[in-house]
């Protein structure tokens, strides 16, 4: 088979064809001729865009046509840089009480800039009349044969996770566990590490184990390793998910000794997934001390000699992980296709087991090829088409099934998913950022009834749903907050790039770019030579995406050149200063821009000239406020800056804005009052400015201008809102919330209120509530339980109920996830009737045990949870007896042992060294649980926030 095609026009013909339109129908004072010559070039490209959707489509194509579409794909790139020159020039004006002779000025080069359109349309034409001449002369319109359009399951996300666990896993689950967890009286470290080649299931067979028994160790973590190992994030990352709470140093050593004494005395299971090299493990070896305490190591890898290196260091047992049995393919298959309704067709049981045969085994393969086949006719010609376009043999199976998944592709889909490729191997990738550049690229086409980022929601969930990106961090509405590319799918994506000049990947001194001109960049590398840049540079004054992560070189690109520029996101830890971004304001074409460098410590002023910019997105350190000219960015959409960094008074000038996160209130009553102009606010974070005089905010003009304009924005729309204020009542604010804006579906108030609104069941649409109460009450309990829609709710009290809170019959109907915290003295009584909270899955509850016997005492019942199935607690011991302690965690371990569903369960001492013989000892001073009470606040919201505000990418 030729290589594959990548639809020539993709990431840019559709935008082209729509400017083109724009530049016929509006009124642009185009000179005589011009615009019969653009409607020419609308017309004949969207003749040549319709045969490229053909081409899209096809599996083989001979060189000629290769080379007539890599034509087309070139010369549609140049004519949208071209008009996009031309209308940014025309519409460009003066100031608009400019005197008599600048206007003059400005009419006299608006006429040049016709002039010097119309050569250069002349010149495009030329080269469209050739490229069309050439197209009939050799009937490429008939030398493409079309695919039939395949339909995808939207049920087979979910059949998935089931297969998986169910089909030729389950045994290799149970020996690793056998080895793992028996009897040793030496207690000393263990390691297994799993070995095979790609797409077996190793990450999958060493996930299950690790869900299975992480519960039986102090601490856990879980971490990948790439191909281009980065030993500081690889040890960073380790100690983050060990848990952690210190800040990482900077130096890869004192980063092992860190965790070498945080592990020290632990018992840990470590899981370290895709290691591709002993060096690599070597590595992170030297950070996991052997302590004798029963702690487990898994690795995964595709090399024998690292798993002999993982195991020779310790009592070590090599897993080679087989492909499935035939028996377990054909299951597998057939549950992804068929999705156990009914049984396999008898005319096609003869090709279903050809296909299979092909898989040899291979998870990926199978679930891959049967994505490919759900919900599609039963025609057997179409199912032989699939057998003959597999190419049988173990050293690129998967490599064609994914090509398969890649021809089905809808044409659309296509530039979004070759646009996976920016990010670096193993990371984690946002949602809302990934689609948010796939806008800024031109990918997401306008559709009736759809904002263009909920169509681009769509384009995600198809992309899971074909089982090309992986999700991660799914939240309690089932709805998955980032993904991850399997190496093989990147790798896939790779070559598809580099053949058609989609991306330009840098890492290392080596890059492969297929013209002379980039149109997009990527730098992954740690450091470039500088003939290497310089020849890269040479070739980027058309790039349309600059992505630059982990750059550790000065040499930064020069911005003023880039006219093309669309996405620019400088992500690193080298020493980028403001220089750097000094004429980032002539970047025009500019709508996504984000930067993250740590010595950046201001934004240029002609920021404002961005006049296209969507979606500003700003973290640094040293970033204290933003210029006044933001509020020139008249189509900027998302707002994305630290807690600390000061807004402009200029806010309300940003009237497309729907995202404003975080918004940092420096005691200025304009901006509170310009907050109500952006009307178009859909989410908002907002923290108001602490001060330490009592009273300050009061009931004066601060407080009324933020109560009265949080009032127009509930009332205009809002559907998130989350506010943090330590000494501002909200008491009233709360209130007005309640009856004033209907649309929220995202509520948190980090101040504590004195009650619960009565009006909080006015909010019909709400489904995440995060609040804090002084003391809350059993009749809170059954306001809350009666909004239908809530799906997750944290309470938090200030004080400790003093009375038994029972959740009734059919209250919380709707709710997955419930967390309560209690952070005074006495104890918690808390249960639920039958019938209550039935489809709640995560139940987290925080409690102190002082004073327990002298007020309300334990006593918890969930076993009418039916559906149950993380029950975690986590107990205060702070100036509480042991023996009170371990009478609350018997209560929790009780619960948990009688209810029916077996929920998994974690419990959590906190300050167990505060723990005394007589509770009257001492008591705990009020800055001590001030101090408590920030800590477990700030925790919680970490682990909240650690699927959006924390993922880097």
């Amino acid at each position: 088979m030729d290589g594959p095609l990548v639809s020539a026009s993709t990431g840019v013909m559709n935008s082209l064809l729509a400017k083109l339109s724009a530049l016929v129908e509006g009124e642009y004072g185009l000179l005589e001729g011009m615009k019969c010559d653009i409607t020419f070039l609308r017309n004949e490209l969207s003749s040549m865009n319709a045969l490229l959707e053909k081409l899209a489509t096809a599996e083989k194509l001979d060189t000629q046509v290769k080379v007539w579409r890599d034509n087309i794909r070139e010369l549609s790139y140049d004519i949208e840089d071209c008009i996009d020159i031309f209308m940014h020039k025309l519409n460009r004006g003066g100031p608009h009480q400019a005197g008599f002779a600048k206007k003059i000025i400005d009419q006299i080069k608006k006429l040049w800039s016709r002039y010097q359109i119309a050569n250069q349309i002349q010149e495009l034409k030329a080269r469209v009349l050739e490229e069309s001449e050439r197209r009939l002369r050799y009937k490429y319109d008939e030398s493409v044969a079309v695919a039939g359009k395949i339909e995808i399951d939207p049920r087979l996300l979910a059949l998935y996770v089931e297969a998986e666990k169910l089909m030729g896993i389950n045994g290799a689950i149970q020996k690793v566990m056998e080895w793992l967890l028996k009897d040793d009286s030496t207690q000393q470290l263990k390691a297994v590490s799993i070995v095979g080649f790609g797409g077996l299931g190793k990450t999958t067979l060493a996930n299950q184990v690790y869900n299975k028994i992480k519960g039986q160790f102090d601490c856990t973590a879980f971490v990948p390793v790439s191909r281009s190992p980065v030993i500081k994030k690889i040890l960073c990352d380790l100690l983050t998910e060990l848990g952690s709470k210190t800040s990482a140093p900077d130096d890869e050593r004192q980063l092992i000794n860190q965790l070498r004494a945080y592990l020290q005395d632990k018992r840990y299971l470590i899981i370290v997934d895709d290691i591709w090299s002993t060096t690599a493990w070597e590595f992170v070896k030297s950070a996991l001390p052997e302590n004798n305490l029963h702690s487990r190591i898994i690795t995964t890898t595709r090399h024998s000699d690292v798993a002999k290196s993982c195991c020779s260091s310790y009592e070590g047992y090599i897993h080679n992980i087989q492909p499935l049995s035939d028996q377990d393919s054909t299951m597998l298959f057939y549950k992804r296709v068929f999705h156990s309704q009914r049984p396999c067709p008898p005319h096609l049981e003869e090709v279903s087991l050809a296909i299979i045969q092909k898989c040899h085994g291979l998870p990926l393969a199978i679930n891959t090829v049967a994505s490919l086949l759900a919900n599609t006719s039963d025609a057997i010609d179409q199912w032989e088409q699939v057998r003959d376009s597999m190419v049988s043999g173990l050293n690129s199976p998967v490599r064609d099934i994914l090509l398969l998944s890649y021809y089905d592709l809808p044409y659309h889909l296509k530039s979004c998913f070759l646009y996976l490729c920016i990010f670096p191997e193993d990371c984690k990738i946002r949602r809302d950022k990934l689609i948010w550049k796939w806008i800024a690229e031109g990918f997401i086409p306008d559709v009736m009834g759809q904002t263009l980022d909920q169509t681009g929601d769509n384009y995600f969930n198809d992309l899971i749903n074909r089982s090309l990106i992986q999700p991660v961090y799914i939240a309690y509405d089932g709805v998955a907050r980032a993904c991850r590319i399997h190496d093989m799918v990147l790798d896939l994506i790779m070559s598809l790039c580099t053949e058609q000049n989609f991306v330009t990947i840098v890492d290392g001194q080596v890059y492969k770019c297929s013209t002379n001109k980039i149109r997009r960049l990527s730098l992954l590398s740690g450091f470039l030579e500088n003939d290497v840049l310089q020849d890269i540079m040479n070739k980027c004054a058309h790039v349309r995406s600059l992505i630059r992560f982990r750059v550790a070189d000065k040499e930064a690109p020069h911005l003023p050149i880039f006219h093309s520029l669309r996405v620019l996101v400088l992500r690193c830890t080298c020493d980028l200063g403001n220089q750097h971004i000094k004429y980032i304001g002539s970047s025009l074409q500019l709508k996504y821009l984000e930067i993250g460098c740590p010595s950046i410590t201001e934004l240029p002023e002609k920021i404002g000239d961005l006049q296209y910019l969507q979606t500003l997105d700003i973290h640094g350190r040293k970033i204290k406020k933003l210029p006044p000219t933001i509020g020139n960015l008249k189509s900027l959409v998302r707002l994305l800056v630290d807690f600390h960094i000061e807004l402009p008074d200029e806010i309300g000038d940003l009237q497309a804005l729907h995202m404003l996160s975080h918004a940092y209130c420096y005691d200025s009553l304009k901006f509170l009052e310009q907050l109500r102009r952006l009307t178009n606010l859909r989410v908002l974070l907002i923290r108001l400015h602490d001060n330490n005089e009592p009273g300050y905010h009061g009931n004066g003009k601060y407080q009324q201008a933020l109560e009265s304009s949080l009032t127009v924005l509930g009332k205009h729309g809002l559907q998130s809102l989350e506010i943090d204020s330590n000494d501002y009542s909200t008491n009233k604010l709360m209130d007005l919330l309640c009856y004033n804006a209907p649309f929220l579906r995202k509520l948190c108030n980090q101040s504590y209120i004195s009650g619960l609104p009565h009006g909080m069941q006015s909010l019909v649409n709400l489904a995440h509530l995060d609040i804090r109460i002084t003391r809350i009450k059993h009749g809170d309990l059954c306001i809350l339980g009666a909004i239908p829609t809530l799906l997750y709710a944290m309470l938090t009290s200030l004080e400790a109920p003093t009375e038994r809170l029972s959740i009734g019959r059919q209250q919380f109907y709707n709710l997955r996830e419930f967390i309560f915290r209690s952070y005074g003295e006495g104890g918690l009584r808390m249960v639920t009737e039958q019938e209550a909270m039935p489809k709640v899955r995560s139940l987290h509850l925080s409690f102190r045990a002082k004073e327990t016997e002298s007020k309300i005492g334990f006593e918890f019942s969930f076993v009418h949870l039916a559906n149950l199935e993380h029950l975690r607690a986590t107990i205060d011991c702070y100036m509480a007896t042991r023996s009170r302690v371990e009478a609350a965690e018997a209560a929790i371990r009780n619960t948990a042992s009688i209810h029916p569903g077996h929920p998994a369960l974690q419990i959590e001492r906190c300050r167990e060294y505060k723990t005394v013989e007589d509770e009257n000892a001492k008591e705990m001073s009020l800055q001590d649980d001030i101090i408590y009470r920030e800590v477990v606040g700030q925790e919680h919201a970490r682990k909240r926030k650690c699927c959006e505000d924390q993922l880097p990418y």
